[in-house]
């Protein structure tokens, strides 16, 4: 057998959370599905250190993470040995293991070093992970996110064909073998299983919660099955695999993180703040510790939670986004521009003192009995579910605003169903000019049987007369921006409801406003 095979087979054994209690990581703040991410990256990893147990370092000393000695913290978990490397220019001192399972344990502990203080924190997604390692220094490699997470796939593969499943040539119905119970909203996950082996070569129909078609599975040769999914809305959420009469259905808890629950709160629940600063924050700023300490805090409790942990003085991209976020916000952008500081007493830091500052928050949850539907948080592939809480509180008001004015006559009539914000850290996104701020939001077009979307105005199925309701409803709002309520339809157009543009012919885009700061 390999020395890979061997790394492969001892971490496929290995108990995570015994070895986390071992090193002294805290094991309650690592979930089980959390553990299973963490065990697939981190192979993805060695793969990538180790040149697939290549390396000099790997066969030496079984060290496939490039492990450098730390003293006192690696003593007897490891011992240190000189090997001259390429990118060093003497010999330097790494860390040797006595076998495959002393690397193992060894790894973790190297993490339990002070620069990677919280890495708990850090456990919900493969890229949060890797990126968190590499934000502390374990590379300086700029693309070695991106590195990691291209194996990702081969490390899963080879962590389940190590795993010496047996079909039984008996086997009748469809066999679940992995998913988890309970995950996160936005936590990546993989469900894998069994078919007949003449069903190889066929495809798994996937549906979720009986309304929400999945990407079809592929059924291998060897007649196993897997896929990876995401869920980006919260609930008892249902799977349901068939192939021909064949049916699987199961439930996976889906919850909401903690740092979302914050994000959810209410306009109220965040007030002024008194942020004093001796110095600017951010990109070419003085950048004292306390003042740094001091914005990050503030951003933090409004929602920007990749600033990073607001005890720590540490400044990276994460920071300097998150105030040229801000900063787009409160001048009511479409797209992210800004020096990325905050400079005293300027606008920046006058806004972020504010009541009514920006909160970053994910976009409100489906009502249907108040006749809401947030497309976006059921659709799967999809993740432009996030947006100021000023454009969560106007799409609310417009919700009730339609329902009373309109649905509560025409109960039949089309929900109120909204597409793309913007994306978890806003930013720039492929599928759009704009949506980068959380200032704006797509509509679906409603239909005449009270459904949404997959329509264009000049459709048959299209109902004029709901989506006349729907303007006035949006256009009602105070912070609604009246000539950036931009779609095609000819006749809505000439009563002035809304503005033509390219490409929205099949649903509405409306922006708004930020309010006067107070």
């Amino acid at each position: 057998m390999t020395l890979l095979n061997d790394l492969v087979k001892n971490y496929l054994n290995s108990n995570l959370e015994v070895i986390f209690k071992t090193v002294g990581l805290e094991t309650a703040k690592i979930s089980n599905i959390n553990r299973q991410i963490l065990k697939e990256v981190t192979l993805a990893q060695w793969l990538l250190e180790s040149a697939r147990a290549t390396s000099e370092l790997a066969i030496n000393a079984n060290n496939f993470a490039g492990l450098k000695w730390r003293n006192p913290d690696m003593k007897g978990f490891a011992e240190p040995v000189k090997i001259k490397i390429s990118s060093e220019l003497g010999e330097v001192e790494f860390c040797k293991f006595t076998d495959i399972n002393a690397f193992i344990i060894g790894y973790w502990k190297f993490l339990t070093r002070s620069p990677y203080k919280g890495l708990e924190e850090h456990t919900n997604t493969p890229e949060n992970f890797i990126g968190f390692l590499k934000s502390k220094g374990y590379s300086s490699d700029p693309n070695y996110v991106s590195k990691i997470i291209k194996l990702l796939p081969e490390a899963q593969e080879l962590l389940t064909n190590r795993g010496e499943v047996i079909i039984p040539s008996t086997l009748e119905q469809l066999q679940l073998i992995r998913a988890p119970k309970e995950v996160e909203i936005g936590q990546g996950f993989r469900v894998e299983g069994l078919a007949k082996l003449a069903d190889s070569g066929k495809l798994l129909s996937v549906i979720i919660d009986d309304k929400f078609p999945a990407a079809s599975v592929p059924i291998n040769e060897d007649g196993k099955w897997q896929f990876n999914f995401v869920f980006n809305q919260n609930g008892n959420r249902q799977m349901v695999i068939t192939i021909n009469d064949q049916i699987l259905k199961f439930n996976i808890k889906v919850v909401v993180p903690s740092n979302q629950k914050t994000q959810q709160i209410s306009t109220s629940s965040v007030l002024a703040a008194k942020i004093e600063l001796s110095g600017s924050v951010g990109i070419g700023g003085v950048n004292k510790a306390d003042d740094v300490k001091a914005v990050k805090a503030r951003l933090y409790e409004l929602g920007y939670k990749w600033v990073g942990d607001p005890n720590s003085a540490d400044r990276d991209r994460g920071l300097f986004d998150a105030i040229k976020l801000f900063q787009s916000i409160i001048i009511g952008r479409s797209t992210v521009s800004g020096d990325g500081r905050v400079d005293v007493g300027e606008m920046t830091h006058r806004w972020l003192q504010a009541a009514n500052a920006p909160q970053w928050v994910l976009m409100p949850e489906s009502d249907p009995d108040n006749g809401f539907v947030n497309g976006e948080l059921a659709e799967i592939h999809d993740h432009h579910d996030f947006g100021t809480h000023w454009l969560a509180d106007v799409i609310k008001a417009i919700a009730q605003d339609y329902q009373n004015s309109y649905r509560s006559t025409h109960p039949k009539a089309a929900p109120f169903a909204i597409n793309d914000v913007s994306l978890p850290h806003g930013g720039d996104t492929p599928d759009h000019h704009g949506h980068e701020t959380g200032m704006m939001c797509d509509v679906f077009l409603p239909k005449k049987n009270g459904n949404f979307g997959g329509i264009v105005w000049s459709s048959s199925e299209y109902d004029q007369d709901a989506t006349r309701a729907l303007l006035k409803s949006i256009r009602k709002q105070q912070l609604v921006r009246t000539g950036a309520v931009f779609f095609n339809d000819q006749q809505l157009i000439k009563e002035g409801l809304c503005t033509p543009l390219s490409g929205h012919s099949n649903h509405i885009h409306f922006e708004i406003n930020a309010p006067l700061r107070s």
